[in-house]
C-alpha cells in the first residue's frame, strides 16, 4: 500500500512520524505537513504506539 492511501484514512487528531531507513524522515502534528513527493512510496509497516501512528517505508 502506498503512503497516499494511508494518509487519506488516518486520524487527523494523532501524532504521524514517517520513518524510512532507520530515520524519521517526515511527521505530522497538527501544524507540519507531510511532504507529497512521499505519497508514492511503499509502506512496509504501520505501528501505533503512545497513540502516536508511526509509518515505515520500504526501503528503494
Amino acid at each position: 500500500m502506498k503512503l497516499g492511501n494511508i494518509l487519506s484514512v488516518m486520524n487527523e487528531s494523532k501524532n504521524m512520524y514517517i520513518w524510512d531507513d532507520g530515520e524519521i524522515i517526515a511527521s505530522y502534528d497538527s501544524r507540519n505537513s507531510i511532504p507529497f513527493e512521499l505519497n508514492d512510496r511503499q509502506v512496509e509497516m504501520v505501528d501505533c504506539e503512545n497513540n502516536e501512528f508511526h509509518i515505515y517505508l520500504e526501503c528503494e
